[in-house]
């Protein structure tokens, strides 16, 4: 809660970003993987042929209420809604279901020891929900956008004040916000830190790769039925939404790096913009004005001063390429098909975890260090046909195969069938999605059609990672 006197120094905010890089409740010599996946959930319909599912609805049929149903059904998986009304599903292992403003379904897997658990887990849950869910004519679009709907034919669907007032937010810095919340979904890949000297270099590879992930794994070329001018659109959301919070952090484009991240990320998060600040009334809202944290821990803001609770709000509200949590959540991702969507994580791993790999990635990328916003904007527009992007992002697959565990073959397969299908012909999931309608948006059923042969053209290569009813 603000007070009426000044409490904080940095001091004391750094060392509540330090937890975040290196949690004390942690082992950070473990090299844990998570994964989170959004979705959109779609209805056959005689009326459109195709509907966003509702949350709920007089029938009874809303998604909330058929996983309502589900509980009891499906072994330890149980509904915990907060005080405040949000809804959230729990598996007994740790994963959760939770709900976006624009009607998306994210599943937020547990970290595991191994990868090849973690693309398991997420794909058991996934395709356990397909299949209970189809008998009500609902099916799964995996894409970084929903490219039917408009941002106001979708709405905004959940009403907490915390939804109310982002929305508001971003909408007075332009029309990438409603956008962000409305239409877009994302694979992500949450990674240790390790310790200290690892999360260093960790931290700085991390934040290195995004461009090049996003030229191999673009996946949303379309948005309100037509094609956006971007392999991923999304991304170019992303990067556009708020430079104050989102993008490449503005400590990575100065001449002298600053190889600390809890520094780094520290300043990162004094100059954001507070989404929340106190107003005479009592309440806590976005009312037009932007000030960043620096400026209200200095001056107040009608007459009241932040405390740690709010630092702590307020770091919750920043959206980097790469997140700081405890862990390192890498968001740079559009959501990828069933069929893809282990191969970034595949990829990402061997680079990171890998301790000579993640060297080598380093030693290539780190002269783009202050070139990484033009790289990354460059990836979103034209994917692999940037001769120079192209060849870096041939040049880091390559390296990450190189690098792979010996029990890792099944996923190295899978990897591998992705280059040939795609980067090595300078290819990316946008450009075939472009294909399906000859430029045009294509239809559910051609999705839908298209879908089924992929999965038909993997497969016994997905038959260690995934399942299908």
């Amino acid at each position: 809660m603000p007070r009426p006197e000044a409490t904080l120094d940095t001091a004391q905010l750094q060392a509540k970003v330090e937890n975040a890089f290196f949690p004390s409740n942690h082992s950070n010599s473990q090299d844990h993987v998570g994964l989170e996946l959004e979705l959109w959930p779609f209805r056959t319909t005689p009326e459109r042929g195709h509907a966003l599912v509702p949350f709920q609805n007089e029938e009874g049929t809303g998604l909330i209420q058929l996983l309502q149903q589900l509980v009891g059904t499906l072994e330890g998986f149980t509904y915990e809604p907060k005080p405040d009304g949000t809804h959230i599903f729990k598996f007994a292992d740790g994963g959760n279901l939770t709900f976006e403003p624009g009607r998306q379904l994210e599943y937020s897997g547990p970290p595991f020891a191994t990868l090849t658990a973690a693309i398991q887990n997420l794909n058991h849950v996934i395709e356990t929900l397909r299949c209970q869910l189809k008998n009500y004519d609902i099916w799964f679009f995996h894409s970084g956008l929903n490219p039917w709907y408009t941002v106001d034919e979708v709405g905004l669907h959940l009403t907490a004040p915390r939804y109310i007032n982002m929305d508001r937010y971003f909408h007075t810095i332009g029309h990438y916000g409603r956008k962000m919340m409305r239409l877009s979904t994302s694979l992500q890949i949450n990674l240790d830190a390790g310790d200290k000297a690892t999360a260093q270099r960790r931290w700085l590879a991390a934040n290195l790769v995004p461009p090049f992930f996003v030229a191999l794994f673009a996946n949303s070329p379309f948005i309100h039925r037509k094609a956006g001018g971007a392999y991923s659109y999304r991304s170019l959301i992303w990067q556009n939404l708020d430079p104050s919070r989102t993008g490449i952090q503005k400590g990575f484009l100065t001449p002298e790096y600053k190889p600390c991240p809890v520094q780094q990320y520290t300043e990162f998060a004094l100059d954001a913009n507070v989404m929340r600040l106190p107003q005479p009334n009592g309440e806590a809202s976005f009312d037009g004005r932007f000030i960043n944290f620096r400026q209200w821990m200095k001056d107040g803001y009608n007459g009241q001063f932040p405390d740690m609770e709010d630092w702590v709000n307020h770091l919750s509200t920043l959206f980097p390429e790469v997140r700081a949590r405890g862990f390192f959540e890498c968001r740079f991702l559009d959501a990828q098909s069933k069929v893809w969507c282990a191969v970034p994580g595949i990829l990402l791993t061997f680079l990171l975890y890998n301790t000579e790999a993640r060297e080598k990635t380093i030693d290539m990328l780190l002269p783009y260090r202050t070139q990484l916003p033009g790289l990354l904007q460059q990836a979103a527009v034209q994917g692999l046909e940037d001769e120079q992007i192209a060849a870096l992002s041939n040049q880091l697959f390559q390296l990450a195969l190189k690098h792979a565990g010996s029990e890792d073959r099944s996923l190295v397969a899978l990897a591998e069938k992705f280059y040939e299908n795609y980067t090595h012909r300078g290819l990316n999931p946008a450009a075939e999605l472009l294909q399906l309608n000859d430029g045009k948006v294509f239809t559910p059923e051609q999705y839908r059609n298209f879908e089924k042969k992929q999965v038909d053209h993997a497969g016994e290569l997905l038959e260690t990672i995934c399942e299908f009813c």
